[in-house]
């Protein structure tokens, strides 16, 4: 068993576990020592309902669930259902915040963040915030069925196999929780933050990190089966390094971003890489891969998002259009691509050729990464408002003031859409 596994099979107990688990009164002093409140709900932890678990090998979704960011494991899915052409607000639930030191200064945490995607599973939604908690609420009332307290911020997406959740932390962690109660079942500690999305391939579960390196655990375990390095880099001050990029897998190939500008394609069966491509600076987006093509962006100001050939990591065409860096991961429909920019626009582009079909310029940065469900393209922005265009012509359709930013991922499925902001409220559309 690897040193760096900690194991929690069954029920937890002691002072420790129980604040782990969330059990145990608020504790008031939890943002005065650095970490999020224990308790901050008052709340009682009830053990959900899932479904059997339908034999699939993978995180992938189905149409009436969603279990991993951007779907599938090709970043080629968003969603299911029939939306409404006016979304009325269902529900909404104000999340903990969380508040420690940011270079020194203080700083408060709330909502979601980046990529802060929701997983739905039978009656039930699942998220993690930034204040650092993961939640699961029933999906229709809104209702919190159980919570759990880590020690920092939930920023990056979980992934659903086998009814357990598996979801990175920045306080170095990813977790396996079982997704009935919230107890941990198992964790392992990262050297650096995890905001790289987890997915289940064939059975294994893989993940990158800003240790800059690739990791492959048996999900039912926690085993580490290997672990592939790729440098870290240099980034900002107590900013990213290594992956922040989650893989996208295809033919038994993951193809991923990272910090030092490149995409790079790793055989999973061998560990070995297939090629990498320098394309610009830090690559944050996740790629999408559709076919023989690839399609990601990266946070340099100009020439900022690629097409490539998956098989051989050849540029077909760059953006001609897009400027100001991309820190969004692009949807792929059909002959479309689509993908949000720093510049505060949204772009529909051929996918062909990379020439631009429609502009939608929202005024604030865009780093949520859009979701494309019936005819319609679903994101948030850098000011208060949730938008929906239309995926045809770009033509605003609805807006919802939330209240202020939002850079996550929304999950739809059944006409129903879950999102969070970035100033502590979680929302439920129908």
């Amino acid at each position: 068993m690897n040193s760096e596994l900690l194991t929690r099979r069954s029920a937890l107990v002691g002072l420790g576990s129980l604040a782990l688990a969330g059990l145990l009164p608020r504790d008031a002093a939890a943002e005065d020592v650095g970490r999020p409140a224990r308790n901050p709900y008052n709340h009682q932890n009830r053990v959900a309902a899932l479904p059997k678990w339908d034999g699939k090998t993978s995180s992938e979704s189905t149409t009436d669930s969603y279990r991993m960011f951007r779907g599938n494991l090709t970043h080629t899915y968003y969603g299911s259902g029939k939306l409404p052409k006016q979304p009325k607000l269902l529900w909404k639930f104000r999340m903990a915040d969380f508040t420690t030191l940011k270079h020194g200064k203080r700083w408060t945490w709330q909502g979601t963040g980046w990529t802060g995607q929701t997983l739905k599973y039978g009656d039930y939604v699942f998220v993690g915030s930034t204040g650092g908690h993961l939640h699961c609420f029933e999906a229709t009332s809104g209702k919190l069925v159980w919570f759990l307290a880590a020690n920092r911020s939930f920023k990056g997406s979980p992934c659903l196999f086998e009814n357990r959740i598996y979801i990175p932390n920045i306080d170095n962690m990813l977790r396996c929780v079982d997704a009935a109660t919230g107890q941990i079942v198992w964790q392992w500690r990262s050297p650096k933050d995890m905001d790289s999305s987890p997915r289940v391939v064939d059975g294994k579960l893989i993940v990158g990190g800003e240790d800059g390196s690739v990791k492959c655990f048996d999900p039912r375990t926690g085993e580490l089966l290997w672990k592939k390095g790729f440098g870290v880099g240099v980034g900002e001050k107590l900013g990213s390094g290594g992956i922040e990029s989650s893989l996208a897998v295809k033919d038994g190939v993951a193809y991923f971003g990272h910090l030092d500008g490149n995409v790079r394609a790793l055989g999973l069966a061998d560990q070995k890489l297939r090629w990498a491509r320098k394309i610009g600076g830090d690559i944050d987006a996740s790629p999408a891969v559709d076919g023989d093509r690839l399609f990601i962006g990266s946070q340099q100001s100009r020439s900022c998002f690629h097409c490539l050939d998956r098989l051989t990591g050849e540029v077909v065409w760059t953006a001609a259009d897009i400027r100001g860096g991309i820190w969004s991961s692009a949807a792929v429909v059909g002959n479309d691509v689509y993908v949000g920019g720093n510049s505060g626009r949204m772009y529909c582009l051929d996918k062909q050729s990379g020439k631009t079909r429609w502009v939608y310029n929202a005024g604030a940065a865009i780093w949520a990464s859009p979701s494309v469900v019936d005819g319609k393209v679903l994101f948030g922005a850098y000011d208060e408002h949730f938008r929906m265009v239309d995926a045809a012509t770009g033509q605003l359709l609805w807006q919802h003031d939330i209240g202020g930013r939002s850079h996550s991922g929304i999950c739809a499925v059944g006409g129903k859409i879950w999102v969070g902001s970035g100033i502590g409220w979680y929302y439920c559309f129908g």
